[in-house]
């Protein structure tokens, strides 16, 4: 395939394939082609697909169709999981032959963006290997703490904002560092400010939600503290918002999980980036997560893994008030 140039001067083939763990960032990078190849916002010119919905037979079609009054179109495909080793909940037939031909032998003159929302392509599949040798695969890494810091500044110095370093600091640690989040959270503060130009602590304190991920880590550090009247109000807090008692406790378990998986890979030596890596989380939650186990012995996060195992047996199986079961779980800690 030979290289193609668009009227930005950016070099683009004539499939892209974009990827990554965090969808949002996918979509982002898909954003930005489109808007280098399309700055007119060309409607009759750019398609959207899904491939639980539509058969890549018929994108495949559309792309081999000539652009209206244009040197191109842009057709992007979402959800394009026959890339990853998953199947896809879908009913959708997708003729793989077609694919191979397509990938194969199309040079244009459109331009076919195709996102996977997975951190891995299956690299057996024949499809792969000739996007990898023919055309343009990007990966879309999720962004460390570091990187978001970085990116909230410079998103905000964009509307000629800035934020000070404990709200920063407030807000990296109630949205758990989630990009998704941050960003929900971040249009939420730039309407509350207005025309303040510093947002502040006190504006993030009042505007921005705590995560639910980072609600489930305060109780379960309330727990580990024996600060049990705290991690009981919290629980009611969260079934007050409509959290479902089963859902709570997986989450309660798969946090001492993570501190038995974090403690066990560090006394081995592993640095926090190569445990995100081995157990494919965000390094915030490593960092947290190292900051606790620290004072816990494996022994002790084993029997409250097991007394999980219990009370999620009782939920399921007593005719008890599943609430006051997890209270009774956390008591009895």
């Amino acid at each position: 395939m030979k290289l193609r140039f668009n009227k930005g001067a950016v070099i683009l083939k004539a499939i892209t394939l974009n990827y990554g763990v965090v969808p949002e960032l996918v979509a982002e990078k898909t954003r930005e082609i489109v808007d280098e190849l399309l700055p007119d916002q060309d409607d009759f010119n750019f398609a959207k697909y899904d491939l639980h919905e539509v058969p890549v037979q018929q994108i495949i079609e559309d792309a081999m169709t000539i652009p209206f009054l244009s040197d191109y179109k842009v057709i992007v495909v979402k959800n394009s999981y026959i890339f990853t080793g998953d199947r896809g909940k879908t009913a959708v037939e997708h003729s793989l032959e077609a694919l191979v031909e397509f990938i194969t032998r199309f040079d244009g003159p459109n331009y076919v963006i195709f996102e996977v929302n997975h951190d891995k392509l299956d690299e057996r599949k024949k499809i792969v290997k000739l996007m990898k040798q023919q055309h343009q695969v990007n990966k879309i890494e999720a962004m460390d703490e570091h990187a978001l810091r970085q990116w909230i500044k410079k998103s905000l110095n964009e509307q000629f904002k800035d934020i000070k370093q404990d709200a920063l600091d407030e807000l990296i640690q109630l949205t758990g560092a989630d990009y998704k989040l941050i960003t929900n959270e971040l249009e939420k503060l730039l309407l509350y400010v207005g025309d303040e130009p510093i947002i502040v602590l006190s504006h993030v304190k009042l505007i921005v939600s705590r995560s639910l991920e980072q609600n489930v880590f305060l109780l379960t550090d309330y727990i580990t503290t024996n600060r049990k009247k705290e991690a009981v109000q919290l629980l009611h807090d969260l079934i007050n918002m409509k959290e479902e008692p089963i859902k709570l406790l997986a989450l309660i378990s798969g946090q001492y999980r993570l501190y038995y998986q974090t403690k066990i890979l560090n006394q081995k030596g592993f640095s926090e980036a190569q445990i995100a890596k081995s157990l494919k989380i965000h390094p915030y939650r490593v960092k947290l997560a190292l900051r606790k186990v620290g004072r816990l012995d494996l022994s002790h996060i084993l029997g409250i893994m097991e007394k999980c195992t219990e009370t999620d047996y009782q939920l399921k199986s007593s005719y008890m008030d599943k609430v006051l079961i997890l209270e009774l779980f956390i008591l009895s800690i």
